[in-house]
């Protein structure tokens, strides 16, 4: 969509984010207009959005960095991601008709290499850690706009889990819906991994009471990916055609869901560190044991995937979800959100819900995690939290954004 420049009380911002998968930066610009009354969100308005895929080869470098990078290679892919990410914030804005001297922000939440929200002592210290890289400082010095980034870190300094960094958005998205229409929604990005929001009564007082939860799940797409490129040579299950012409494995399914961090209490949050390649030792010795097709292997992988949304969703959400409301809807977004076979599994479990993208409610599944970080950027820019405060029954947390 072109547009020669935001009204007089919007501003243009560019939101960044590459995630667990590895595939690209997704950039977007945003109109952020201010509300006209105090205590209300901005409204948003989706100006344009586009992926940048990383080079070739890129993928797999970052990859491996992931698992045993060296100082030296973090220093110059820090760098080198920070021209990658540049690049990408002046394509979207030029796409869009417009130039980069009209975009007052730009939000990059960067690459995470690695994420360790497990608490730890370190020479007296408790300390938990992430790192993310696209260096700032260099997006900002070639796109000529102020970069705001490290959104994970910040949300660790004052005691969240750094991931997920969407339930601000979310809690904006989940309310407006209720107040329209008085359906209670759920919102799922199933990326690498999955996270998941939702607005939940508060230790059971007025149903009208409601706070935001929101945490990670559990895997999303990462350990499809991963055999996908092991066994197929691609890089993902495309609209889950190879998991659509297998079989669910019960009993590997059954062995998958004794994962203990499905069953860990929120607030939390995961990533590669624990759902990477290693992760698949044990599940595919008893693939072996079993004579599992791979083809079953993916379409269990799949099902697992929902199944662990289903979990998190029965265990942590449900006690305390609204309810007498006009109806319940899930919504997607992410990769996930194309998958046939994921979308079927969920639309099996969450029965009684519509389950649907976010392209439902006018959010593209591929945009919405660089929207939030654009919508992230531009209220730092103005001096304003982004932390969300969640509370419920397992005590007191922060849930989750920088």
């Amino acid at each position: 969509m072109d547009m020669d420049a935001a009204s007089p009380e919007s501003c243009l911002a560019v939101g960044l984010m590459s995630g667990t998968s590895l595939d690209g930066v997704d950039a977007c610009v945003v109109e952020i207009t201010e509300p006209t009354e105090p205590g209300n969100p901005p409204k948003l308005r989706m100006v344009g959005f586009f992926t940048r895929p990383y080079p070739e080869g890129l993928r797999g470098d970052l990859t491996a960095l992931c698992v045993s990078g060296t100082v030296t290679e973090l220093c110059r892919y820090n760098a080198l991601l920070g021209r990658v990410f540049a690049d990408a914030a002046q394509e979207v804005v030029s796409g869009c008709g417009l130039s980069m001297d009209q975009i007052s922000v730009i939000g990059s939440h960067g690459q995470t290499v690695h994420h360790l929200p497990s608490p730890t002592l370190l020479h007296g210290y408790t300390i938990s850690s992430t790192l993310q890289i696209g260096d700032s400082s260099i997006i900002a010095n070639h796109c000529r706009v102020t970069t705001v980034g490290d959104f994970r870190g910040a949300d660790m300094a004052v005691g969240g889990q750094g991931a997920p960094l969407v339930p601000y958005l979310d809690e904006i998205i989940l309310r407006s819906r209720l107040e329209e229409t008085g359906r209670v929604g759920l919102l799922l990005n199933i990326g690498g991994i999955s996270n998941i929001s939702a607005l939940t009564t508060h230790r059971g007082n007025d149903e009208r009471d409601v706070t935001l939860l929101g945490f990670d799940c559990g895997p999303g797409n990462v350990l499809i990916d991963t055999l996908m490129k092991k066994w197929f040579d691609c890089d993902f299950d495309r609209d889950g055609e190879m998991a659509l012409t297998g079989k669910t494995s019960i009993e590997l399914l059954d062995y998958l869901m004794k994962d203990e961090f499905i069953f860990r209490q929120p607030p939390k949050s995961t990533g590669r560190e624990y759902y990477g390649e290693a992760y698949l030792d044990s599940p595919l010795t008893k693939m072996d044991k079993l004579h599992i097709a791979r083809k079953d292997v993916i379409a269990t992988l799949s099902e697992f995937t929902a199944a662990v949304v289903w979990k998190n969703y029965q265990l942590f959400i449900e006690p305390h979800f609204q309810r007498g409301a006009a109806g319940y809807d899930l919504y997607v977004s992410g990769g996930g959100a194309k998958n046939a076979a994921i979308m079927r599994a969920l639309e099996r479990r969450f029965e009684g819900f519509k389950v649907s993208t976010t392209k439902e409610i006018g959010i593209d599944p591929d945009a919405k995690e660089a929207l939030c970080f654009a919508l992230l950027g531009y209220q730092t820019w103005r001096g304003r939290p982004t932390n969300v405060p969640s509370e419920c029954d397992w005590g007191e947390g922060t849930s989750h954004s920088g």
